[in-house]
């Protein structure tokens, strides 16, 4: 610990230097990055390009709202695409900043000489396994034998007869090559059985739905849907990636070509900022800042309102829930927001028999819960439309609702019924409970039509896209915010699935999604609502690509 707070002290301290040193000095060569919008002056206004890893692309977006609000004229714009993007799109001055989730290679820097490195967090890789894996810890050299294959049955190393399924990530991810860096080393390949996946979500997806799996993910990304392994005895936690005692941690960069000047420097700086580190510490990372400053960071308390706000319910707003929640808190320190899926069924129960204050639901409620609970408090917070996914190698353009409803209720079984290829139609639902089953049954399925039981059932929304992403001539249907292009939408009635067309009323598959109290809300929920209702609640629904309704 003594050791880290050290190196992170007088790294923190190198860094502040070289800036001094770089601002008396007038560079031979201008290498300044073309923003797109203007030549680099150092201005108020402009746009700011990010691209890279998808690691970094969560926390640079966090980073970009926080500095957005306090820069009006300036717009950020960040885009996944890899490390290896990160850093051809810095190098080749593509984008104003590259983002890495690992070390940049000598082979880059000596593709791209002009480049320069800012660390702005640490993170470490976790190992997760599906709930099923009784296996409670791994060695290295476990992990270098179940990743590269010659370790293939869980009986190998202490669990039970079952065949171990690998889930990584693709070739040119930052995350896989740190893990291959600093877990596989130099003699040892990814297995060519493992399941390969394009984030670090659709791996936590994919190992929580598949018994037996085992895979390795960003601590920003650990969650209860999977178990977290230990390494060598260490626990996959931030405490011990900082202290040193857990041995898997990597940086995250950001990359420009040459010095940074204008307001891309500004931003650079923020992120390196106690505010922008505190964004880090909130997102589950490690602060590059010294560790005193660090702590103390977090430690800020701002005088207003206080108490615990609990949300449980819908997992369809659970995460647009958690994004008022982050912003409401950073204006309110002194108020603890948690908030829990579940499904539209345990949010209204849970606002009713009072064991949360706000339950979510992403559907109206029934007949059924309005006669149950005839004291509950509905507060239509967004509108979302449901789209229609297909497998990314389906043909088909468009469905009418009939057909979709022949599809779901089993009475339409081939693609070739549709207009697509003869093969059969693997159709994905969500699970009983969830609201957007329940709101898919209602605007389409009617009352007469049941969802065919020979549907792959799935738990959220993420899954059933990740599902239908990786299963051949599949169908499914999500939440617009779940949409991306791993996923082929397809057009209902010949209107496409988008924001603007469920907004204009021209989409016919559009929802509420709502906030449930017993009785009218008070104190700190009361406050929270009304942000939720304000124009910042409403600018981040319409952000998170759902339908903003004041």
């Amino acid at each position: 610990m003594k050791n880290l707070k050290k190196f992170l002290t007088l790294g923190f301290a190198l860094l502040m230097v070289m800036a001094m040193i770089v601002s008396c000095t007038k560079p031979a060569v201008d290498t300044t990055p073309t923003p797109a919008t203007g030549d680099g002056a150092d201005t108020t206004t402009g746009t700011i390009t990010l691209a890279g890893s998808t690691t970094v692309q969560p926390l640079a977006e966090k980073f970009a709202e926080a500095y957005m609000a306090e820069h009006a004229g300036v717009r950020i714009d960040v885009q996944g695409g890899g490390s290896s993007v990160g850093v051809k799109a810095a190098g080749e001055k593509t984008a104003n900043i590259g983002m890495a989730s690992r070390e940049v290679k000598d082979s880059e820097m000596t593709e791209f000489p002009g480049i320069k490195v800012f660390v702005i967090a640490r993170d470490g890789i976790a190992l997760v396994a599906h709930d099923d894996v009784k296996v409670e810890d791994l060695t290295i050299e476990q992990i270098k034998g179940i990743f590269g294959g010659t370790i293939t049955n869980w009986k190998e190393v202490g669990g039970d007869d079952a065949n171990i399924i690998v889930v990584s990530r693709e070739e040119g991810s930052g995350t896989r090559a740190a893990f291959e860096e600093m877990v596989l080393g130099e003699d040892v390949l990814m297995t060519d059985t493992a399941i390969l996946q394009p984030s670090n979500g659709s791996i936590r997806t994919t190992v929580s739905t598949t018994p037996n799996a085992i895979g390795y993910l960003s601590f920003g990304y650990l969650d209860d849907t999977v178990k977290a392994v230990k390494v060598e005895g260490v626990a996959p936690t931030e405490p011990n990636a900082a202290d040193g005692s857990y041995p898997i941690v990597r940086p995250l960069n950001m990359i420009t070509f040459g010095e940074p000047t204008g307001e891309v420097k500004s931003f650079v700086d923020f992120m390196l900022s106690e505010a922008g580190q505190a964004i880090v510490v909130e997102e589950g990372y490690i602060s590059v800042l010294p560790v005193a400053e660090a702590q103390a960071t977090e430690e800020v308390v701002e005088e207003g309102l206080t108490g615990t706000v609990t949300l449980a319910g819908s997992t369809t707003v659970q995460p647009l829930a958690e994004m008022f929640a982050e912003a409401f808190m950073a204006a309110n320190a002194d108020v603890e927001i948690t908030v829990q899926g579940g499904g539209s069924s345990v949010g209204v129960k849970s606002a009713a028999d009072g064991t949360a204050n706000i339950g979510m639901a992403s559907r109206d409620l029934k007949d059924s819960e309005k006669t149950e609970f005839p004291d509950l408090n509905v507060v239509v917070i967004a509108r979302d439309g449901i789209a229609i996914a297909a497998s990314p190698e389906i043909p088909v353009e468009n469905l009418t609702i009939d057909q979709i409803k022949g599809i779901f209720g089993g009475t339409i079984t081939n693609w070739k019924e549709v207009g697509g290829p003869d093969a059969a139609i693997i159709v994905v639902s969500r699970e009983e409970g969830s609201g957007t089953r329940a709101a898919f049954e209602e605007m389409v399925l009617g009352e007469d039509v049941l969802i065919t039981d020979t549907a792959i059932l799935q738990p959220s929304n993420g899954s059933v896209r990740t599902t239908v992403s990786t299963t051949p001539n599949s169908i499914g249907y999500l939440s617009f915010g779940y949409l991306d292009e791993s996923v082929k939408a397809i057009s209902v009635e010949g209107v496409a699935p988008t924001e603007e067309n469920a907004s204009n009323g021209t989409y016919p598959i559009v929802r509420p999604l709502n906030m449930i109290t017993k009785g009218a809300p008070e104190g700190a929920v009361k406050a929270f609502l009304d942000f939720i209702l304000s124009a910042d609640g409403q600018a981040i629904v319409s952000e998170e690509g759902y339908i903003a309704v004041k």
